[in-house]
Order: C-alpha cells, then structure tokens, then sequence
C-alpha cells in the first residue's frame, strides 16, 4: 500500500516540445505518353494542364498534401502561436529508361505562396493553438518536364521538405 501512494506521488514528467511534417499523399502526374517532349502541371487543387503529353488515365493525379504537426509535449492549455518556416528542396534531374525528367515550379495552396522556388523561405503560421497537438494541412503541386530520346518507364520522384519552427509565443 505504501509503495503505491510513493509511485501515485511522482510528478507528471513532460515530454519535448516537437514538430513535424509528414506526407499523406504524394505528387502524382499519372500516367501518360510524350513523343520526345513536353510537361505536366499539377496543381494544388488537383487541376492538371498537359502541353506536349497525352493522357492514358485521368484518375491517377494530383497534389501532394503535407501535415504539419506541432506537439507542445504537455497538455497546458496555454494560447500558443507557431510560426514556422518551411522549404522545399529542388528535387535532381532524374535520367531512366531514355526519359530525362525535371520537377519545377512549385505551387501551393498556402495563403501567399502561390508559386514557390526550390529552396525559398515559405513563412506560415498556426495562431491560438490551446490543444497537445496543433496542426495544419496544405497541398504541393509542380511541372514535370519530360524529355524522351527512346524508350519509357516509371519515373517516382520525392520531394524533401524541411520545417523549422522560428517562434512559439
């Protein structure tokens, strides 16, 4: 009976405060023919414009959708406002199969930053965050430009993101 009150007595331990950003879908340009070369642009509300590239299905594009995710390590209640910086790193040119593939022209749906260079600073916020965890959805959208010498395949390109938090007030 003692050593239960002793253990019941030990403080609440607080774990670190955390932010993260995780994928929930990937960009997708679909599947598609291109005689020698052409583009895709995706954007973020899942509009696709083709110039150059003929479509073989219409149901497998569309945006990339990311959550940040701000976990302030303990339950307080206390108003918090994030603000975050975020970049998008330029993906490499990717040479498979007689294809030779570029990612350009990021496009999002955060209010601002319409249209986003490879490695620009893209500043958000999430204001009065009074819960554990505070998050926020946005969607990334792109140009693939292709170039076709011979040949086809599967091209599958990742896009790193990194998200640093500048201030918590």
């Amino acid at each position: 009976m003692v050593l239960a009150a002793l253990a019941g007595s030990q403080p609440a331990r607080a774990d670190f405060a955390q932010l993260r950003i995780l994928p929930e879908s990937e960009l997708r340009f679909g599947t598609f023919a291109v005689m020698d070369n052409g583009y895709r642009v995706v954007r973020p509300d899942g509009s696709v414009q083709s110039v150059g590239i003929f479509s073989t299905s219409s149901s497998d594009t569309g945006p990339a959708r990311f959550r940040i995710r701000y976990d302030r390590g303990n339950n307080g209640k206390r108003r918090l406002d994030l603000k975050i910086e975020l970049r998008f790193a330029a993906v490499p040119v990717v040479t498979q199969g007689g294809l030779i593939v570029q990612l350009t022209q990021y496009q999002t749906d955060l209010p601002g930053y319409s249209n986003v260079a490879a490695g620009q600073a893209v500043e958000i916020n999430i204001p009065n965050c009074t819960q554990r965890v505070c998050d926020m959805t946005f969607n990334l959208g792109g140009r693939l430009d292709v170039e076709r010498n011979y040949g086809g395949g599967t091209v599958t390109l990742a896009i790193p993101v990194d998200a640093v938090l500048i201030s918590v007030k």
